[in-house]
């Protein structure tokens, strides 16, 4: 695997360094131990799957299913039963490749970001196992204890693009300074704004889009 001369790198989630969705793995997980846990799968899959791989999250859509999601529990609950899933299940999801290129990164000085589409426990979780000390997500709106929604703006489409550039800005760097890795058809805003894109694990929309663009590709499926 080639590593960029890049300042910074930055890293989808979800079918990118681990083989699956987490919120996919989530569902799966809960529904072993709470039937109730149905109707949350029921709605990821009749309206937010199809929506996110369509482009057309709004807002609405993914707090709704965030309320419906952490239903029961508050902040603190959530984050033990995120902490819970995580050992039990969502660790072993992880792409073994993952960890020789983030190392690889990590030794020529390169700040890793992680840039996901999935809330703030869930991603920093995932953080924590791969050794990304920068993780920029979806965070929960919380009011008093109970989670009520997603903060704005959304890490989705042009608002992952948004939270790309403060990150940058902060530390006087632009997109020219930057690679990201990702599997979705919904991150070429941002594939198109880095020095260096790479298509990672794609479907074949995004591996006929890179192959277009003259994108390097990599596909840990069949490694």
């Amino acid at each position: 695997m080639r590593v960029y001369d890049v300042p910074v790198v930055f890293f989808d989630l979800d079918d990118s360094l681990i083989n699956k969705d987490a919120n996919s793995l989530w569902i799966r997980w809960r529904f072993r131990s709470e039937r109730w846990a149905i109707v949350e799968a029921m709605l990821a899959l009749a309206s937010l799957y199809r929506a996110y791989k369509r482009g057309r999250v709004t807002h609405w859509r993914l707090s709704n299913y965030y309320r419906t999601r952490t239903r029961g529990m508050n902040l603190a609950s959530y984050e033990r039963r995120v902490e819970q899933f995580f050992t039990e299940r969502g660790q072993l999801h992880i792409y073994p490749q993952a960890a020789s290129l983030l190392f690889a990164y990590e030794r020529q000085g390169t700040e890793l970001v992680m840039i996901t589409g999935a809330d703030h426990v869930i991603a920093e979780a995932y953080g924590r196992a791969l050794g990304i000390p920068h993780v920029i997500s979806n965070r929960l709106r919380v009011e008093g204890e109970k989670i009520v929604g997603l903060e704005r703006p959304m890490c989705y489409g042009s608002g992952k693009v948004a939270l790309a550039q403060a990150f940058l800005q902060a530390r006087g760097l632009s997109f020219t300074d930057a690679a990201f890795y990702t599997d979705s058809h919904a991150d070429i805003p941002l594939l198109e704004l880095v020095a260096q894109p790479v298509v990672l694990n794609p479907n074949e929309e995004l591996r006929n889009a890179a192959t277009l663009r003259n994108w390097p590709c990599l596909d840990w499926r069949i490694e």
